[in-house]
């Protein structure tokens, strides 16, 4: 019978535990500022170097916010840091593009009908200003401005949707969303018909939305995103890994 020693935990690991139950029994609130290191290591009764390494992880995984100069504070499970830390690990894989675009038709179809059928004041003001942003970028013949607005676009579907679990679900493919898009839109309007063909695409998206027609969004969401998918397929490119957001 095989048996390992039991290590020693390592102290900022305890420290973490406890914010953590301090934060999901209520204890502390998004918002709240944490005391100082000092008074903290005092509490702890551990050295300032234990409470700063459990607060390093705490930012990575984005329950706390270090302001430089500002204090330390509680965040609203702000997934983006630790997404971003290991979203190379995702993006090296060659079938990214279209793992991606299988993902997003399966959560951004949802959604979309979701968010018609709610059709909240603020989600649609944020999907015009997107979409008008888009049609100016194309007026400009400005592609990077064209990518940013349609990132902006797809990130209010899902703020427009008012769900939380899909918003988190959101945030944990967020850098490997933008990086979809930009790589997904930069090769579509290589022909200028096509740039147009995406602003129309988004277009009946919001128009669905806007008529509360959430079966009906969801078919025009689904339609656009095979319509990306379609073009992935077809160009060579698509058979090479990807490993840089900025593609274009």
């Amino acid at each position: 019978m095989k048996i390992d020693p039991v290590s020693t935990r390592r102290l900022y690991q305890s420290v973490m535990d406890q914010f953590i139950q301090l934060i999901s029994s209520g204890q502390l609130q998004p918002g709240d500022r944490l005391p100082a290191e000092r008074d903290l290591a005092e509490r702890f009764a551990v050295s300032r170097a234990s409470i700063r390494e459990a607060f390093r992880v705490l930012e990575i995984i984005g329950l706390i916010e270090i302001r430089p100069g500002g204090g330390t504070f509680v965040t609203n499970l702000n997934i983006g840091p630790f997404i971003k830390t290991i979203a190379p690990l995702f993006i090296r894989q060659a079938s990214i593009e279209q793992d991606l675009l299988d993902f997003r038709l399966l959560i951004e179809a949802e959604a979309v009908r979701i968010a018609a059928d709610k059709h909240l004041p603020s989600g649609l003001s944020d999907l015009k200003k997107a979409l008008a942003a888009m049609e100016q970028a194309i007026e400009d013949d400005a592609p990077d401005l064209g990518a940013e607005a349609d990132i902006l676009f797809h990130q209010a579907v899902f703020a427009c949707s008012d769900n939380y679990v899909l918003a988190k679900a959101a945030e944990c493919v967020a850098c490997l969303l933008e990086n979809s898009v930009r790589l997904n839109r930069a090769r579509i309007i290589k022909d200028s018909s096509q740039a147009r063909a995406l602003l129309d695409q988004h277009r009946s998206i919001l128009a669905a939305i806007e008529a509360r027609q959430g079966m009906l969004a969801a078919q025009a969401m689904s339609q656009h995103l095979e319509f990306a998918q379609a073009t992935l397929l077809a160009d060579p490119a698509s058979a090479k890994p990807q490993t840089n957001g900025d593609s274009q």
